[in-house]
């Protein structure tokens, strides 16, 4: 299960390199970067799998921040509690402006609290102090890694995977009973009816109901012989208070394990820039997705169909996702949301042939010449597919969503983003 997967917590002090680090683990940008200190203050967690073995890193804010701010102690309580329930912490110090009373802080901190660390010194493409100096932390020769640039990152994680193993916790991929439910996350604006259309997938009242914005405040799972719906807390711009600050990142992380998402949408409203943004945090995780257009008993056919042409419009930038009417009122596509929700994760785990895909990507080359030369092209990844581009030059946006469009036409991949890896031939021959 989820809750048996290691945990890995990065920490520093600020303006180490944490996040830049955490980035590259995952192989993604997920956390923000800026060279101003403190800037991550939530835990951004992800699941990584390196040699065979699965294990969640957490990105954690800055320990000791340079000048006052007022929500720091919540974010010192946020960066502990996330060092307390890891397996394993990576302590990354900065070379460039050597050991500073705040690393020696932190590393009896560590060492209280009796974690297994792995000492790492970033930053060692510019160096400008001994990694020798560390050693005084108590934690053994640091890896050198310069998170920037990739440096070094391969050997962290193969040290990070020693030592789940050394602890006898290291997890493999699931598979088998486990991988046969899918984990579907409900998400969505406050109030849009996720509880209720919760309830009715389900077939009894489980989920709380309310008029009042916010009812749900922790993201609950509910498994049936087929499914596991986790039911969130209403996403919204703004945090009225540290409970409500919570119920956001639970739901972050309840959309982080998922499989599939259920966007639910109030289509009674007009769709909002929020009803968007929960959307594109769906596909920036990498999720399946299904949306909901709940509420679809308090509108006639005549309005359903003056909506149409709105609903193309503003959901444009997500035309392969399926989207369906629902209600939990009247159970209204109730069993159809179930076999779209099916059909995404399958499209999700899809494997191309290697011939058929090279076909589709040198007919589409025939019909509209790249920029620049392509070389090849390869499926590299599953849930969600990704393909890697050995080209001349970078590609243009447009054109990857050309080559984008091509793949969806001859393989659906309904319900699914796709990611795509632009590898420049000189960058290949390098790592040759």
């Amino acid at each position: 299960m989820v809750k048996n997967i290691p945990k890995v917590a990065i920490v520093g002090r600020v303006n180490v390199g944490k996040s830049t680090l955490f980035n590259r683990i995952i192989r993604k940008p997920l956390a923000v970067v800026d060279s101003r200190p403190g800037i991550t203050r939530d835990r951004i967690r992800k699941l990584v799998e390196h040699d065979g073995v699965v294990f969640e890193v957490i990105d954690t804010g800055g320990l000791f921040p340079p000048e006052e701010d007022p929500i720091w102690p919540v974010v010192r309580r946020h960066i502990e509690k996330a060092v307390k329930e890891s397996d394993l912490v990576i302590f990354v110090v900065d070379l460039k402006s050597g050991l500073t009373p705040y690393d020696k802080e932190i590393a009896q901190w560590l060492r209280g609290l009796g974690k297994d660390v792995v000492l790492v010194a970033n930053k060692s493409d510019i160096k400008r102090k001994s990694p020798e100096e560390f050693f005084e932390l108590g934690f053994g020769e640091p890896i050198l890694v310069a998170a920037a640039h990739g440096r070094g990152v391969d050997e962290l994680l193969d040290t990070v995977v020693r030592h789940l193993k050394e602890q006898g916790i290291a997890e493999a991929p699931m598979e088998g009973s486990e991988r046969s439910k899918i984990r579907t996350a409900i998400i969505g604006r406050p109030n849009v009816g996720k509880s209720s259309l919760l309830n009715s997938l389900l077939g009894e009242e489980v989920a709380v109901v309310s008029e009042v914005p916010g009812t749900t405040r922790d993201s609950v799972d509910i498994e049936t012989d087929e499914f596991i719906f986790v039911d969130t807390a209403g996403i919204k711009r703004r945090f009225r208070d540290e409970i409500e600050y919570f119920s956001y990142l639970r739901s972050i992380r309840s959309l982080h394990f998922a499989e599939v998402a259920i966007v639910v949408i109030d289509v009674s409203q007009p769709i909002t820039r929020m009803d968007k943004r929960i959307i594109n945090l769906a596909i920036e995780e990498g999720r399946a997705l299904v949306i909901a257009l709940n509420k679809a008993d308090l509108l006639d056919q005549r309005q359903r169909k003056e909506l149409f042409p709105a609903i193309r419009t503003e959901l444009a930038f997500v035309e392969f996702v399926p989207k369906v009417f629902t209600s939990a009122v009247t159970g209204e596509n109730i069993d159809y949301l179930k076999v779209l929700v099916r059909n995404a994760r399958r499209e999700w785990s899809k494997t191309l042939k290697r011939n058929e895909l090279v076909d589709t990507v040198e007919r589409a080359i025939s019909k509209f010449s790249p920029p620049y030369r392509i070389f090849n092209v390869k499926q590299i990844g599953v849930r969600p597919p990704k393909f890697a581009i050995v080209v001349e030059r970078e590609l243009p946006h447009h054109y990857l969503k050309y080559l984008e469009r091509q793949l969806r036409m001859r393989f659906s991949f309904l319900g699914t983003p796709l990611v795509f890896e632009q590898i420049p031939k000189s960058r290949r021959k390098a790592k040759q």
